[in-house]
């Protein structure tokens, strides 16, 4: 598969995936309070703050921004604005259903991710805009994430890539103005239990992490409101085997956001986020 072609389907089953998973019930896994963020063999380094007129090829791979189901979209930015990385999508749901969702969403991604073992971003959502359907009041918005694919647990094939983020996001039945924070570890399309890790005001500048902790056969994640200084974080441990390279190990910034489906009227999710001051740890 090529690397286009594999961003395209990483993307796609992803923002999928999150949408089955929160259409239906499920367990609640959660850890809360400080988090200490794990010892590593190399520091993390400063890995862009955007400082620059255009993305840097060198750092970002140039690759398609977004993506819609059905090509159902009109507002896509991928781009620096005042010294931060803007990313911003509006999408549409279907015109022939009262029932389900559409997907979509803009991203970046790093060049060379393969050797990426933690990432850490500043990043504030400052606008979710919903247009509902009264006969389809479900809607959701991974208003910003980090994503990435850090290794294969089978014989090399995609489906058997596993990885892990973090999501603040705005889901239908969140208070107006809130994003809830969790994360999760998937395989191929397959999800883990969410780990609930809190919520913030809309327009709050936080810090989050993502981090492979090879070592302890888990991920961590953690987060900063950068407002009060609270910290949150927690483990997702796994059962895999973790010494095979990921077949697309991809790793992401991203906005998405899942419009309702409406005969009514047209239906829409714009996200609007801003990223800062990424930093990484490879391992060696």
């Amino acid at each position: 598969m090529n690397n286009k072609l594999a961003w395209a389907t990483q993307i796609r089953r992803i923002l999928l995936a999150i949408q089955e998973l929160w259409m239906k019930p499920k367990l609640f896994i959660a850890f809360f309070g400080a988090t200490t963020l794990w010892c590593t063999a190399q520091t993390p380094f400063l890995y862009d703050n955007f400082n620059d007129k255009l993305l840097s090829a060198s750092r970002w791979s140039p690759v398609p921004a977004c993506y819609a189901g059905g090509g159902l979209e009109l507002e896509c930015v991928r781009e620096i604005q005042n010294g931060k990385l803007h990313l911003a999508h509006r999408n549409f749901g279907q015109r022939n259903s009262d029932t389900g969702l559409q997907l979509g969403g803009a991203a970046v991604g790093f060049a060379n991710p393969a050797s990426i073992k933690s990432i850490t971003t500043d990043l504030v959502v400052r606008q979710v805009a919903e247009s509902p359907c009264a006969a389809n009041l479900r809607f959701e918005a991974d208003s910003a994430n980090i994503w990435g694919v850090f290794f294969n647990a089978g014989a090399g094939d995609p489906s058997d890539d596993v990885g892990a983020q973090i999501v603040f996001g705005r889901r239908s039945f969140d208070p107006l103005g809130q994003l809830s924070v969790f994360a999760q570890t998937f395989q191929g399309g397959n999800y883990g239990p969410y780990l609930l890790l809190g919520s913030v005001p809309i327009g709050i500048p936080v810090t989050a992490t993502l981090t492979w902790d090879q070592a302890n056969h888990q991920f961590a994640v953690s987060w900063t409101n950068n407002v009060t200084h609270q910290n949150t974080g927690g483990t997702m441990p796994y059962g895999f085997a973790d010494t095979a390279p990921a077949a697309n190990p991809g790793k992401v910034l991203e906005v998405s956001g899942f419009p309702a489906n409406c005969t009514a009227s047209p239906t829409s999710v714009y996200v609007d986020a801003l990223f800062d001051n990424v930093y990484i740890r490879r391992s060696r």
